[in-house]
């Protein structure tokens, strides 16, 4: 009887490299199997989008912004997942190439089924210019609440407001003035409109003080503070008075409605014309305007008119003035 032959048995470190093998071939079958389902999962055509509608907007081109997310959706993720795949597409990089185009405003991307993306937005619409104090040219576009969206061309005449920030340059993407300044600005205009005179160009202080140039000439100077109705109610009250009624843009040098019932008023006068210190009733209300002769003939004179409850109206004296000078006297009694 032939003696039985023993098994020659494997290293145990030759056996732990087989099993390593083995693993690593499975691992690698794994991920390939893996890479290979994703790059051709995530490429079937139902679930590629290949198509976006946009809506919406007036002057903006669709084509122009369809080609701006088109660009966005070229490429792929770690090169295996196209950025057309529907599930996994950049929303939030499409949301940014969007907004790029000043004019955008709330602007909606959405997925329908697995090929289209829908696309819908509305504009700015430009409703004044925020421009620097020094160059009249240099201005952005503002919304109708003050928001800066977009660099204006160089526009001539005054189709647009002219609105500057005193101390602070135009920043696009951002707010001009708080709304409520804003809005009290535009409702003054309004009112001023309705007495013809019409605004070009507003410059706002940090303290809510506008200064307004008006078509025609002459600077209104307010503050923001004051309802629209009430200093339109000074104004008209200013230019019943008397002494003032021949006020008109392009006459006047200023006019200062900025510290309550007390009013200055700034008109350019002929030669030799000298101002009058008076005290008159108009409208039921008691005024006084109060003036100091000039001293070049072609100087423009300060008045200062006080606003206040109706009192005795009386002819004051005007002051003795020096030999050569000529005095306009202006008789204030009732009914002259």
């Amino acid at each position: 009887m032939k003696p039985k032959r023993s098994r020659r048995r494997m290293h145990p470190q030759t056996v732990l490299v087989i099993r390593q093998v083995l693993v690593g071939a499975m691992v690698f079958t794994f991920f390939g199997l893996l890479i290979s389902s994703i790059w051709f999962g995530t490429r079937v055509d139902a679930l590629t989008i290949d198509t976006i509608t946009i809506t919406g907007g007036e002057t903006i081109e669709h084509a122009e912004l369809e080609t701006k997310l088109r660009q966005q959706l070229q490429g792929n993720y770690l090169g295996i997942v196209p950025k057309v795949f529907a599930f996994t597409y950049p929303e939030k990089l499409l949301y940014e190439e969007a907004r790029r185009i000043d004019r955008i405003k709330d602007i909606s991307i959405t997925r329908s089924g697995g090929k289209e993306l829908v696309v819908s937005f509305s504009e700015y619409t430009p409703h004044a210019l925020w421009c620097r104090s020094d160059n009249e040219a240099d201005c952005l576009f503002l919304d109708e609440t003050g928001f800066a969206f977009g660099v204006a061309p160089s526009l001539q005449g005054g189709s647009l407001l002219r609105v500057v920030a005193i101390g602070r340059g135009p920043e696009v993407r951002t707010q001009a003035f708080p709304r409520e300044t804003y809005t009290a600005v535009h409702d003054l205009i309004e009112q001023l409109a309705t007495v013809n005179w019409f605004v070009s160009r507003v410059d706002i202080d940090s303290a809510d003080d506008a200064f307004m140039q008006i078509v025609g000439g002459g600077e209104f100077k307010v503050s923001l503070k004051t309802p629209a109705a009430e200093t339109l109610s000074n104004l008209q009250t200013i230019l019943a008075s008397a002494d003032f009624n021949d006020i008109k843009p392009g006459n006047f040098q200023y006019i200062d409605l900025r510290f309550g019932s007390k009013v200055f008023v700034n008109e350019d006068i002929r030669a030799g014309d000298v101002a009058s210190s008076t005290e008159e009733r108009i409208g039921g209300e008691s005024q006084v305007a109060e003036a100091e002769s000039v001293g070049e003939p072609d100087e423009a004179v300060t008045a200062t008119m006080i606003i206040e409850e109706p009192v005795e109206s009386e002819i004051v004296e005007p002051e003795p003035v020096s030999e050569g000078e000529r005095v306009r006297e202006r008789n204030t009694t009732s009914g002259e």
